[in-house]
């Protein structure tokens, strides 16, 4: 189910990832952030990295991952050689960043320390989503069809299967009971913040993107409102490394 969305924006992520804060063009930068605030009501904006995209034979655009300085969102724009904003995901990261939180602190209720990063699917037409719009209004009237994503959790001896469990449905239940769908990679204790404090300047990830990065196992966890996909015992092994499942 992730495949498409994985290797969706990998070249872009890997090109992305080769230039550091501080090979940024300032201007391109400056000017992005500058466009983007005439965009958002005079919002303020942080371009976290800089790249290039090859829109067609030509380096046409570039490519920007920004932070909302009033949200902490971080989302990808593109702006093209004249100096116009052509695409942003601001408002479509905005709603699934609320997820996200939602999901993080009902984990943390649960003595589970994560981090997630979620896109919201079957969404037809968003053209006039504003960042600023509640999530439960949101699903009310663009009414996705399930969130998706990937959740990075610490390794802990205390992370439980029924702990991980409760947490899911409970977000389920704030979600307006819509149906969600995880790839979860489990983190070495001693690499976790390492880990994190890359994984939440990026506004997307592909399974590949972990591979490098100190996991103990990994697997797909889901609720709908059939239940989910596998019970505490399971659960309490994945959790601990003791088997790694195929992700999709």
């Amino acid at each position: 189910m992730l495949i498409k969305l994985g290797k969706f924006l990998l070249m872009a992520i890997s090109i992305l990832s080769l230039m550091g804060c501080g090979s940024l063009n300032k201007l391109q930068a400056q000017q992005i952030e500058e466009k983007l605030s005439k965009m958002y009501d005079g919002e303020k904006f942080e371009v976290l990295a800089l790249g290039n995209r090859f829109g067609t034979l030509t380096i046409d655009t570039v490519t920007a991952f920004v932070k909302s300085k009033k949200t902490d969102v971080v989302f990808e724009c593109q702006m093209n050689t004249k100096g116009k904003i052509v695409s942003s995901n601001y408002p479509g990261r905005a709603m699934n960043t609320q997820v996200e939180n939602i999901l993080n602190k009902n984990l943390a209720d649960g003595g589970i320390t994560a981090d997630s990063l979620t896109f919201g699917f079957g969404v037809e037409d968003v053209s006039d989503l504003k960042p600023n719009m509640k999530l439960s209004d949101y699903i009310s009237t663009y009414k996705p069809e399930y969130f998706a994503g990937y959740l990075v959790i610490k390794e802990s001896n205390n992370n439980t299967g029924s702990a991980l469990t409760k947490a899911f449905q409970k977000t389920f239940e704030e979600l307006q009971h819509t149906p969600l769908v995880f790839n979860v990679w489990v983190i070495a204790e001693e690499s976790y913040d390492e880990v994190i404090s890359e994984f939440v300047k990026l506004p997307d990830v592909s399974n590949s993107w972990f591979e490098d990065k100190n996991t103990i196992g990994s697997f797909q966890f889901s609720v709908t409102a059939e239940g989910v996909n596998n019970d505490d015992s399971k659960l309490n092994n994945l959790l601990k490394g003791g088997e790694w499942l195929d992700l999709y």
